[in-house]
């Protein structure tokens, strides 16, 4: 998923924006400000350390380089890293190390989840906060892009709860125009329209888990029980499991195919019609319309110097990073 979208399509930046306008509206006081931080103040942090996460430049330490145990440096960020490469780095963005099963997989990302938000609570100052907070909402929001994982098709009707299926694969040889045969992380899911489910549902996601973080603060001792309970719904294994998408065969393309047209809403997903009426009204109406990505423009809050180095916000065949 990319950094910044526009009026048609939402990338991090909108989603985190909408979220946090919804987290506001529920828990901020008459002062329209949380813990003494106003809303624009926790946007704005929030969305550059999210946006951390996309860098295209810094050293950084390969802790497993191509899972020999051994371990390397490197000047370009972990988001440009092959998932063959780095492998512990890529639940950072909700994929799959390709050298653990889909369940191991999704274990690992969820933990990552709850590792952010307990290094988020433990921190002494709101940069060192925001950092794991931003962290953990990059990883959630990853993981309704298409790019990064495929879940239950309730996913396109903006149900934040649809089951992971599977999880996708990175190699950075496809953004220089070589195909390596491994690279599952398909670009055209990195523009989610706007008003599409997937989006609402990131959004909705993204809310819950703040809005638990936040009740957690006020409660410590039920902090822990709050987040498990708010993420365990939102990473919750489909009744067939989890696989990896190892390679971009041609049962995969065909089902690339079908998801982006669901996406795009050329197809409707096959889901229960009392299932596809909650999420049809939710995404109609009411807060989920209203607090959604669409209402987090561009101009609608000030830009910062942080936020131009996100850099996931790219147009096609530029950058190197995954989208």
């Amino acid at each position: 998923m990319k950094q910044h979208g526009d009026q048609s399509w939402s990338g991090h930046r909108e989603l985190t924006y909408a979220a946090v306008h919804r987290l506001f509206r529920r828990l901020a006081g008459p002062d329209d400000r949380l813990r003494g931080i106003t809303r624009a103040e926790y946007a704005d942090a929030l969305d550059r350390a999210q946006a951390h996460q996309d860098r295209l430049l810094g050293v950084n330490r390969i802790e497993n380089f191509r899972n020999t145990g051994r371990s390397q440096l490197s000047v370009l960020g972990p988001t440009t890293h092959s998932a063959y490469a780095n492998p512990g780095v890529q639940r950072e963005h909700f994929m799959a190390d390709p050298y653990l099963r889909g369940e191991d997989n999704l274990a690992n990302n969820t933990e990552y989840l709850h590792e952010q938000l307990r290094a988020a609570g433990t921190a002494t100052d709101l940069p060192g906060e925001m950092r794991g907070l931003g962290a953990a909402a990059h990883a959630l929001q990853d993981s309704y892009s298409g790019a990064h994982a495929w879940r239950a098709e309730a996913v396109y009707l903006g149900d934040p709860t649809a089951p992971v299926e599977s999880l996708h694969i990175f190699t950075p040889s496809h953004m220089v125009g070589f195909e390596d045969g491994l690279n599952t992380h398909s670009d055209e899911f990195d523009e989610p329209p706007a008003a599409s489910g997937s989006t609402q549902a990131a959004v909705e996601a993204t809310y819950r888990m703040l809005r638990a973080y936040e009740l957690g603060r006020q409660d410590p001792g039920q902090a822990e029980l709050l987040i498990a309970q708010t993420l365990e719904p939102m990473t919750r294994a489909s009744p067939n499991g989890v696989t990896v998408n190892l390679h971009p065969s041609r049962e995969w393309e065909q089902e690339r195919n079908r998801r982006l047209a669901l996406e795009h809403g050329v197809l409707q997903p096959a889901v229960g019609p009392d299932q596809a009426a909650r999420y049809l009204g939710a995404a109609t109406s009411g807060p989920a319309r209203t607090g959604g990505a669409a209402a987090a423009r561009p101009g609608d809050h000030r830009d910062t110097g942080g936020r131009a180095a996100g850099l996931r916000g790219k147009t096609p065949g530029q950058g190197a990073g995954r989208g």
